[in-house]
């Protein structure tokens, strides 16, 4: 029953949604984040924008961070603290940004991407983005990371299984796995947390699709407890899909905790953390900030899809991927 009423309220939400290395360009439109076009193949359509710290030194890390549906690259990037750690920690940010014509809710096409194969037209065109940035801006192509939100949670999945000799890790909040919908209307199902739990079986939707060998990217998932529009139970599905993929769904994880939430953490065979799962309780479809030291903003609006509670999600994920101390 509890399963119905999510599906019907994921339906419901659905709707809203549904209705409601070449030289970078500089495009006339100015703000803190730049936006450039003709930056290589491009055909999911979508727009680049990045920022870049004036100080920036060469060989830095590539942060790739996608914003969730009802909002643009700018603002996501900004909210969640990216930019003020970007000139903190000296890396570059580099915001895909889904098109109106492509979604009228600014929603990356998570739910069919992975059906086009490992590379479909939208990761394809993200794909560019971080090929021109990394030659642009000398950055390291062995230090490139992938974090984002619901939608664009989902998108960064999908890289890190069609990109992984490039990702090298990446940091995903209210998501689904990767192959979870194979096209719009089967979404609400995902959503609705319906599918398999068996590790095994989430990790052959990306082995059975791409000849790679391996190593795989390492992951932190964060899921919370109350999210109304991902159910709660994907959140330990993108977990067990990256624990199966790694091997290591036989494993114990160690228990720590960040905050007030309890945090599981999964080493490789050399004990550097591979799988991370950090479950928010009594937080809904947001990304846990920490405005009072800069980290982010207090939420202000319904697009604002963040919780304030003295967690900067964004520097947890530099310190897993191994960026801070």
């Amino acid at each position: 029953m509890a399963k119905r009423l999510f599906l019907l309220r994921a339906m419901s939400g659905l709707a809203l949604l549904l209705v409601g290395a070449c030289a970078l360009q500089l495009s006339p439109r100015q703000e803190r984040t730049t936006e450039f076009s003709h930056f290589g193949d491009n055909p999911g359509e979508i727009g680049m924008r990045a920022y870049v710290p004036k100080s920036l030194k060469p060989g830095a890390p590539l942060v790739v961070a996608l914003h969730h549906c009802f909002q643009k690259a700018e603002d996501y990037v900004a909210e969640t603290g990216w930019l003020t750690l970007a000139d903190q920690y000296g890396f570059a940010v580099l915001a895909p940004e889904q098109s109106v014509f492509n979604d009228p809710n600014y929603c990356f096409q998570w739910f069919n991407s992975w059906q086009q194969g490992p590379r479909g037209d939208e990761p394809v065109s993200i794909h560019s983005m971080i090929v021109a940035m990394i030659a642009a801006y000398h950055l390291d192509p062995k230090r490139v990371f992938v974090t984002g939100h619901s939608a664009g949670g989902s998108m960064a999945l999908i890289l890190m299984a069609g990109y992984p000799d490039l990702i090298a890790a990446g940091g995903v909040f209210g998501s689904l796995p990767v192959g979870q919908a194979d096209l719009v209307l089967t979404a609400p199902v995902a959503m609705a947390g319906l599918g398999t739990d068996d590790p095994g079986e989430l990790a052959a939707r990306i082995t059975t699709k791409t000849d790679w060998p391996g190593p795989w990217p390492r992951l932190s998932v964060w899921q919370g407890s109350d999210d109304p529009m991902v159910a709660p139970s994907n959140g330990p599905r993108v977990r067990d899909q990256w624990l199966g993929l790694l091997h290591l769904d036989k494993t114990q994880p160690r228990l720590d905790r960040i905050g007030p939430y309890q945090r599981q953490t999964w080493v490789d065979a050399s004990g550097r953390p591979a799988v991370q799962f950090t479950d928010l309780q009594g937080i809904g479809h947001s990304v846990p900030v920490d405005a009072a030291h800069g980290c982010g903003v207090v939420p202000r609006g319904v697009s604002q899809l963040v919780s304030d509670v003295g967690v900067c999600s964004s520097l947890e994920l530099l310190k897993f991927w191994g960026l801070v101390q």
